[in-house]
């Protein structure tokens, strides 16, 4: 059983049992997860209880699909973490891979709730069993947000104003780095941005490293005002690193002065 299954309603999740199956009682075997099926994904958040329905399958990451399902009508997100498309070293680490895979997830869940009781803007998270996760929908009726990259603002400035300070609070108050923010990876709804896919946020707590807290901050910052630079619309990179900065550094990190050339550049 691996060390998130014990935290899982079912005694063992579902990767856990389609492991074992394609093992057939060879032990101490590592075995690669062939694909889970559409229908199996189907069959598996109805067992879970973690929808009534499932649709249709919207879009395919590197690590993870997304699904389209419902809960009793209502219109939700289901995100299955995939086994299958991991390198081909974990998947012959068999039991890592499978660890990793529900552990993502549960970080997601973490994070997502984190951020949300904070009031970032973010899908709110509703379950997690396994891999897989539920959130919901942003979206009018059965038609999704569209992404950021995909979206033309009446008024990009203040749009891109919004961005930072949603990704603010998600720094300051929910203490994490998204490490992978872009316009890809925000949704315009409602004349409002939503900040996703957060399995990869840093936790920005007193044991952190803040040259890497600073490192990604600098990055996701860059990526968000070089989406920004097509409508024209200019910021400093360095005047909102510090002014992240100056929001919250662990206390017990903030009197560094190793890092204080860091965070400003000198």
């Amino acid at each position: 059983m691996s060390r998130v299954e014990k935290f899982n309603p079912l005694k063992a999740s579902t990767l856990s049992r389609k492991r074992d199956h394609e093992r057939a009682g060879r032990r101490a075997e590592a075995v690669p997860i062939s694909e889970i099926t559409f229908e199996e994904v189907k069959r598996d958040a109805v067992r879970f209880g973690l929808a009534t329905e499932v649709s249709s399958q919207m879009n395919a990451g590197k690590e993870a699909s997304i699904f389209l399902a419902h809960w009793k009508g209502h219109p939700i997100i289901l995100k299955a973490y995939r086994l299958w498309q991991t390198s081909q070293a974990e998947r012959r680490k068999g039991f890592y891979a499978l660890e990793k895979m529900e552990s993502v997830a549960a970080k997601e869940y973490d994070v997502l709730s984190a951020c949300f009781k904070a009031t970032v803007h973010v899908p709110t998270p509703i379950g997690r069993v396994g891999n897989y996760l539920t959130m919901r929908f942003l979206g009018d009726s059965s038609d999704p947000a569209h992404q950021l990259k995909d979206v033309r603002l009446e008024d990009p400035e203040q749009a891109m104003e919004q961005v930072f300070d949603e990704y603010l609070i998600m720094y300051r108050d929910a203490k994490y780095v998204h490490g992978d923010l872009s316009a890809y990876n925000i949704l315009w709804w409602r004349n409002h941005p939503w900040i996703i896919d957060v399995p990869q946020a840093y936790l920005v707590g007193p044991w952190a490293d803040m040259k890497v807290v600073v490192h990604l901050l600098k990055r996701d910052i860059l990526n968000v005002l070089s989406y920004f630079k097509r409508y024209g619309v200019q910021g400093d990179p360095d005047h909102i690193l510090k002014g992240f900065l100056s929001e919250y550094v662990p206390n017990n990190l903030r009197n560094s002065r190793e890092l204080l050339g860091v965070w400003t550049n000198e």
